[in-house]
């Protein structure tokens, strides 16, 4: 019994063993039939890494030179290389250096900021801040101001009209209440 036992158990290693040498051939195969084609993949997975931390890199290092020329321009307004390094690179940035260091009297730097492709935001504060009252965006804010310019000069009649014209789903509604209690007191 015991050399029938033998058999079978070699019987059993054979077979598995002639399983596994079948399953790499198939394995290979296939791996040559598709050979072009994994390395394409390959390839192409490779590039996308590559291009992927090209750019990662090349955006990193474009924030990095406009915070560079943007902290020149803060310390030195008239540093004209920072200035066409933000216009170039990122007008926002500029436009908002505009905001900080606007001089109401000398428009040129605002006008020069508007003419820029900036968010439309930002264009509506500069033009805010050029004397033009905004039909848009900002619109709630003027009349808010207005207001309370007008409660300031004890003109609580014409106050309240001005909150009158912020709408009620306006976040800047219950600042306008408050003023309308405060009545210039």
């Amino acid at each position: 019994m015991a050399v029938k036992e033998n058999i079978d158990y070699i019987k059993n290693e054979i077979s598995s063993q002639e399983q596994f040498l079948e399953n790499a051939i198939k394995g290979e195969r296939f791996f040559r039939r598709n050979k072009k084609i994994f390395i394409a993949i390959t390839i192409i997975i490779i590039i996308a890494i590559i291009g992927y931390g090209i750019s990662n890199y090349i955006e990193e290092s474009t924030k990095s030179e406009t915070n560079k020329a943007y902290i020149s321009l803060i310390n030195d307004p008239n540093d004209s290389s920072a200035k066409e390094i933000l216009i170039a690179k990122n007008p926002s940035l500029y436009a908002l250096f505009v905001i900080k260091t606007a001089d109401l009297n000398s428009t040129a730097l605002i006008d020069e900021a508007i003419a820029l492709d900036i968010d439309p935001l930002l264009k509506e504060v500069l033009q805010n801040l050029k004397g033009h009252k905004s039909s848009k965006i900002l619109s709630n804010y003027n009349a808010l101001i207005d207001g309370y310019e007008l409660l300031k000069d004890d003109k609580i009649d014409a106050a309240k009209s001005e909150f009158a014209k912020i709408p009620l789903n306006s976040p800047l509604q219950p600042i306008a209440k408050n003023l309308e209690h405060y009545q210039g007191k």
